[in-house]
């Protein structure tokens, strides 16, 4: 299988949508989670402490994005000003910044939160900016140097933070967005591929799991250490549990990197794609991917665990670093009894400690055939095993 998911076209107006979570913090007493907030009229990104002000700006129509950075309760204050003129915000911890923007207009709304901490908060400037949306704060350095190429100054660290951002502790689950079709004019039944015109798949982006007790051993189970390096604006390495034969379906998880900056796909940075196309599903929807943006984020070439599992029940889990990003309801058809697993990609892949388990014993030597060996490195190439 060779994924074939069109670019994502990014509608509105923000530049900087990519709200970019790094790893998984929890909330404490001593901090504030800093909610951050898009217009997509003006171009303003907002940020706030308060549930209640998070609660009205997006209740006027503002994007919400889930939660930028963690502030500590006591430290260096963060001055917030608000220029009626442009309806734009900004914030500082500098007092003679904030006393020389009341000189010209600006009006002090006074201590949004607190700086402190070991993570840095970059402060950038949109020269080409005529109101609102001048400046923009992130943790993110993938974010600031993707907001550098497209001619944002860098103007430093802006504040500190006690920790990145993440949804729980706090956050909120990302609002439904319309799913996409991908993948047009050659999707086949089943996980196919073929010249069908009016077909396509749908891409959804945080698509809910289906609930169901899943307890017990699974019927198929593939696991590996992947990491995953490209340098072009859309590469992968796709992680899938197969049927053996045509339209039988195909299950897993693949990492991808897609240049951009629609948040709700998590584009801009390498994000957790789930693959569900059952067996003999048709060629326009039922089959489809689901972009995780709550996933944890992951660098070029950070080696992480990736797990898929299969239940003879119907349903599919996927994992990554022992976290479920994803279960759905499904079905394959083993050929023979037999399952194909692969790892296939258009980049450069280390795939370390591979393991297979079929009803919770492991085969990954039993295989017919099996996987050769249980470390590879792979450059625009496929490997697979029967089991």
């Amino acid at each position: 299988m060779k994924r074939k998911v069109g670019k994502v076209i990014v509608t509105g107006l923000s530049l900087v949508a990519g709200l970019m979570l790094a790893g998984k913090v929890q909330a404490t007493t001593d901090t504030d989670a800093m909610h951050r907030l898009y217009n997509p009229n003006s171009g303003e990104h907002f940020y706030t402490a308060s549930t209640h002000e998070r609660d009205s700006v997006r209740n006027a129509g503002w994007k919400y994005e889930n939660i930028g950075w963690y502030a500590p309760k006591e430290g260096q204050p963060v001055y917030r000003m608000y220029n009626p003129n442009a309806e734009d915000h900004h914030y500082t911890t500098a007092a003679a910044e904030r006393d020389q923007l009341k000189t010209v207009g600006w009006k002090y709304e006074g201590i949004a939160w607190q700086s402190g901490g070991t993570i840095p908060v970059y402060r950038l400037y949109n020269p080409n900016a005529t109101a609102a949306g001048a400046h923009h704060y992130t943790t993110e350095v993938h974010e600031r140097d993707e907001l550098k190429k497209i001619g944002w100054n860098d103007e430093g660290t802006g504040f500190y933070a006690a920790a990145r951002g993440d949804t729980s502790g706090g956050g909120e689950e990302q609002p439904t967005v319309e799913p996409k079709k991908v993948d047009v004019d050659i999707t086949g039944a089943g996980g196919e591929e073929a010249n069908v015109p009016g077909s396509y798949r749908l891409l959804y982006s945080n698509k809910a799991n289906d609930q169901a007790n899943l307890a017990g051993h699974p019927t198929m189970e593939f696991a590996a250490d992947v990491a995953l390096t490209g340098a072009t604006s859309d590469y992968e390495v796709q992680f899938v549990i197969a049927g053996n034969g045509d339209a039988s379906g195909q299950v897993g998880v693949g990492l991808h990197y897609q240049a951009g900056f629609d948040a709700d796909f998590a584009q801009g940075r390498i994000n957790v794609t789930n693959i569900n196309f059952p067996a003999n599903a048709g060629t326009s929807g039922e089959q489809y991917y689901s972009v995780n943006t709550k996933a944890p984020q992951i660098a070029n070439g950070q080696s992480v665990k990736l797990r898929v599992k299969y239940f003879e029940s119907g349903y599919m889990q996927t994992f990554v670093n022992e976290q479920l990003v994803g279960q759905y309801q499904t079905k394959l058809v083993p050929g023979g009894g037999a399952f194909i697993l692969h790892a296939n990609t258009n980049a450069t892949v280390k795939l370390r400690n591979l393991q297979v388990f079929r009803n919770g014993e492991e085969v990954t030597t039993n295989g017919r055939p099996p996987f050769a060996q249980t470390s590879y490195d792979l450059v625009n190439d496929v490997v697979s095993g029967a089991y």
